[in-house]
C-alpha cells in the first residue's frame, strides 16, 4: 500500500469507521462529548486543491473534518474554501500573524522596531489576527484557530497569547492550548512521517501516551506508516480519543506530485533536524 496516497487515506477512514469511531469537528468536541472519537485535522499549508480532494472523500463517507487555512496565497484559495465549507466541513484559521508582521517590520520599519519593538509588534500582530479572522468568517463562523509553525522563523506564533486572549475574539478552542493530550492521542504527518519527532520543531504536544525514549507507550504508538495505524486499528490497539493531523499537500494518487513531495520533504527534513538540535 503506497503511503500518503489518497487510496491509502480511504482505507484508513474505512477501518476507523468499522472500529466504531465517531468523527468530530473541534467545535463538536468542545460542545459535546463522545466515548470514542477521532478529530481529522487538515493543515492546508500548500496546495488547497489537495485539501478539496480529501474533503470530497470524507464527505462521500459521511465524515466531517476540520480544515485549517493560512492567510497566505499558497493556502488561501477562496473557491476551495467555499467548496470545502459547502461539503459540510469545519473551517479554521491557521494563524501566523506574529511571523507575518515581524517580517513586514524587518523590511519596512527598521527604525521603529528599535524603539518599540515588542509592544508594537504584538499589538500589530493581534490587529492582523483580527482582520484575518474577519476575512475567514465571511465563509464560515470560525471559532477554532491553530498555530502555523514555520521552522525557518524564530517566532512561535503562540506567543501572541502571552499578551492577548483569543477567547475575547469568539474563539473556543486552540488545540495546542485547549486539548488535554494526556487523554487524546495526537498523530501528525509533519515531516511526511508519523514518527517524525526529530524533524519536528513546533507541531508538538505534551503527550500522556509516552514521554521518554523506551517508554512502552511510545513504542506502541510509534507508527512508521499509515499502514501501521490501519493495522493497530484492525487489532483494536488504538485509544478511544484521537486527533489525526494531516497536511494535504502530501496526499495524492498522482505519481509525479507524490514523488516531488517525497524528495522535497526529505531534503527539508535534513535542515529541520539540525534546526531542532540547535534550538533545543
Amino acid at each position: 500500500m503506497l503511503d500518503f496516497a489518497l487510496k491509502t487515506y480511504i482505507s484508513l477512514l474505512g477501518i476507523l469507521k468499522k472500529q466504531g469511531f465517531s468523527f468530530l469537528s473541534f467545535e463538536e468536541f468542545v460542545i459535546r462529548k463522545e466515548s470514542k472519537f477521532i478529530i481529522l485535522r487538515h493543515d492546508v499549508d500548500l496546495m488547497p486543491q489537495n485539501a478539496l480532494s480529501m474533503a470530497k472523500i470524507e464527505s462521500s463517507e459521511g465524515i466531517k473534518a476540520s480544515y485549517h487555512f493560512r492567510i497566505v496565497g499558497e493556502s488561501n484559495n477562496q473557491e476551495c474554501i467555499k467548496r470545502i465549507v459547502d461539503l459540510g466541513h469545519e473551517l479554521c484559521y491557521h494563524y501566523e500573524d506574529l511571523d507575518i508582521v515581524a517580517k513586514d517590520f524587518k523590511t519596512h520599519n527598521r527604525k521603529s522596531i528599535e524603539q518599540t519593538r515588542e509592544d508594537f509588534l504584538f499589538k500589530s500582530a493581534f490587529k492582523n489576527f483580527n482582520n484575518n479572522l474577519v476575512y475567514f468568517r465571511q465563509f464560515y463562523p470560525v471559532k477554532i484557530i491553530s498555530m502555523h509553525g514555520s521552522p525557518k522563523s524564530k517566532y512561535d506564533n503562540r506567543d501572541l497569547w502571552r499578551h492577548f486572549n483569543y477567547k475575547d475574539c469568539g474563539i473556543i478552542c486552540e488545540p495546542y492550548f485547549d486539548i488535554d493530550y494526556s487523554k487524546v492521542l495526537y498523530l501528525t504527518d509533519t515531516s511526511r512521517r508519523w514518527n517524525g519527532e526529530k524533524f519536528n520543531l513546533r507541531d508538538k504536544v505534551v503527550s500522556g501516551f509516552g514521554s521518554t525514549k523506551g517508554d512502552p507507550l511510545i513504542e506502541k504508538f510509534n507508527f512508521s506508516s499509515t499502514s501501521d495505524i490501519i493495522h493497530a486499528a484492525q487489532n483494536n490497539e488504538l485509544p478511544d480519543h484521537i486527533i489525526i493531523n494531516t497536511h494535504p499537500q502530501r496526499w495524492t494518487d498522482s505519481p509525479i506530485p507524490w514523488a516531488k513531495e517525497l524528495v522535497w520533504q526529505n531534503m527539508k527534513n535534513v535542515g529541520k533536524y539540525f534546526l531542532v538540535k540547535v534550538r533545543n
